[in-house]
């Protein structure tokens, strides 16, 4: 996996959590005399330490993965992506165009990048309210998946409303913008 998902999420946890809960995920994760936060976004970094990562931010936050994964999500689509890939927000009309777009979103920021394995995406158009979305990845990584959908909705102040059809199929509501 490319070190920007690590990078991302630790990030996230010293933002809301401070460098003391970073530090204690790196040791329930047996990987704290790694320093990620040296590598660079396109590095490889061996999937079993990101998941790793992940699920020791579930231990030591004493929440389940599905609410880690959420949260990276909305940070990451929220505030890390934003500052990362701003070009790709540009000129996109909203949640379900740029989810839309997301296959070819990772083909353009992966295409130079070495050893790159990105999810991939299919979709159905259903109406202007729906979008079918399957994913696509060896990695399993649904969880990530959907947090990161939810974070795009935050992302363009939408509502969605997600249905999980199987492991690999989510059907995605777009209920409007969120009235702020």
């Amino acid at each position: 996996m490319k070190g920007i998902i690590p990078i991302c999420l630790m990030e996230m946890v010293i933002t809301k959590f401070g460098d003391d809960k970073l530090d204690h995920i790196l040791n329930q994760a047996n990987i704290y005399n790694k320093n990620y936060l040296q590598f660079l976004p396109i590095e490889d970094v061996p999937d079993t330490d990101v998941l790793n990562i992940f699920n020791a931010t579930a231990v030591v936050l004493n929440v389940p993965l599905k609410q880690v994964a959420d949260e990276f999500g909305e940070y990451f689509c929220v505030t890390y992506a934003k500052k990362i890939y701003a070009p790709y927000f540009d000129n996109v009309k909203g949640a379900k165009d740029f989810l839309m777009k997301m296959e070819n979103i990772h083909d353009r920021v992966t295409r130079s990048m070495l050893n790159a394995s990105p999810p991939h995406f299919e979709y159905i158009d259903k109406a202007p309210d729906r979008l079918l979305m399957k994913y696509f990845s060896p990695r399993n990584l649904q969880p990530i998946w959907l947090g990161c959908i939810k974070g795009v909705g935050i992302a363009f102040n939408e509502k969605l409303a997600i249905n999980v059809i199987d492991d690999n199929t989510v059907e995605i509501v777009f209920l409007g913008k969120i009235e702020t």
